[in-house]
């Protein structure tokens, strides 16, 4: 009987699979798929550590028809797709009260405060720590007007640990001379990181799990198996039955499929994001760029590379993508940087598991023993996957439990 089952081979159930692996325990890492051949290929390689605040705040509520009205806004909402969205959606305005918003934002905090311990433990010298730039991040801005309207949200972030400065233009083209005016108006992130290429990056974490032991077949689980009370392991479409001690639940978006076969209420909902990939862009970022006042980023890739990435829809994880979402990156980058080499670019779209109050879904099954849930990181998925596995190690090994304000039970 294996120790752990892992369902689900994205970047956070790479990471706690081999998190558990390294403590020693016998770990059976399952998934559909090829390792992180689904939303961790294409996300923005950030470790967003300044990202404390969560997506619904005050006032929210008021701005729903301008996400249904504007197809290729920051965060849309498409209209068809809003019956099967209220609840979540619900959910969304609720957790947008001050009181609740104060309470969500340290728990954010207290995660994204330990992220780049988390990494630089489970990382050590082997690869793919070779690919971790920790670079900082400039958070850019069209005018000084612009930086000044969104200071108190920095200090907002400040007051909970997110190391920031403002920058004036001399700064900033010193720090990222690619960048054009007006873009010159920035706050510097200094504990921001990121990777060359995420998929590349959690294919290495998949390799050091293989490497040391850890083992993985690509198959599908039809369901969870147990007694009433507990699951003590998975069946496969395949029929077969595997048994474990433990199974831990990372199927991103997918995973609320589990969650139902044993009554645990997971409100998911695909949080999409869209990007643009330039392989041959023709520039040199010293730095990952946050376009502060049209929500999207610019990451740094190996060999000259840019990806454009950025804006959350929220509609069916089934629905076809919008990709003019994608294209219209490109257009904001080269207002920033100039003219971009496009050959090879492709565009993609990925569902990211969200949950309303953004806070990640991690620890026990409020209905079965010995199952555990880890997901519902919107578009922290990479950032936090070595915290969550951190947790989930300690969990399970005797060491501190996983914050209760963080279990699935809270729903």
């Amino acid at each position: 009987m294996t120790d752990v089952i892992v369902v689900g081979a994205g970047v956070v159930g790479i990471a706690t699979a081999l998190q558990l692996r390294q403590a020693g325990l016998d770990v059976l890492l399952l998934d559909s798929g090829a390792p992180a051949a689904g939303t961790s290929s294409g996300n923005a390689g950030a470790f967003a550590v300044s990202e404390v605040l969560p997506l619904a705040e005050p006032g929210v509520l008021r701005k729903v028809p301008g996400w249904m009205l504007d197809p290729l806004g920051p965060l849309a909402v498409r209209w068809r797709h809003l019956p099967g969205l209220l609840p979540w959606l619900a959910r969304f305005v609720a957790a947008s009260r001050p009181s609740r918003v104060s309470a969500l934002s340290r728990q954010l905090a207290g995660l994204l405060g330990r992220v780049n311990g988390d990494v630089a433990a489970l990382l050590g010298d082997a690869p793919p720590a070779g690919m971790w730039r920790r670079w900082g991040a400039l958070a850019v801005y069209p005018d000084e007007a612009s930086l000044r309207r969104d200071l108190p949200r920095w200090e907002e972030r400040g007051r909970l640990g997110v190391r920031w400065e403002a920058c004036d233009p001399r700064r900033v083209e010193r720090e990222e001379p690619a960048l054009r005016m007006p873009w010159r108006h920035a706050v510097a992130i200094p504990d921001w990181s990121h990777v060359d290429d995420p998929y590349l990056f959690s294919l290495g974490l998949f390799e050091r799990f293989t490497a040391a032991g850890g083992r993985f077949r690509q198959e599908a689980v039809a369901e969870l198996t147990g007694p009433d009370g507990a699951v003590d392991g998975v069946r496969l479409a395949s029929g077969e039955a595997l048994r474990a001690g433990n199974v831990i639940v990372t199927a991103g978006v997918w995973s609320d499929r589990q969650a139902r076969q044993v009554g645990q209420r997971l409100p998911l909902e695909s949080e999409r994001g869209y990007n643009l990939t330039l392989p041959k862009a023709g520039l040199t970022l010293r730095r990952y760029l946050l376009n502060a006042a049209e929500s999207f980023v610019i990451l740094p890739m190996a060999n000259g590379g840019l990806r454009l990435a950025g804006t959350v829809e929220l509609a069916s994880r089934d629905a076809a993508p919008d990709f003019r979402r994608s294209h219209i990156l490109l257009d904001k980058a080269q207002a920033m940087l100039g003219p971009l080499d496009t050959t090879g670019m492709t565009a993609w779209m990925g569902n990211r598991p969200s949950v309303p109050d953004t806070v990640p879904v991690i620890g026990p099954s409020a209905s079965r023993r010995n199952l555990y849930f880890a997901t519902g990181h919107g578009h922290l998925g990479l950032t936090l996957a070595a915290t969550t596995g951190a947790l989930l190690r300690d969990h399970l090994t005797g060491g501190a439990p996983v914050p209760e304000a963080l279990w699935p039970t809270r729903y």
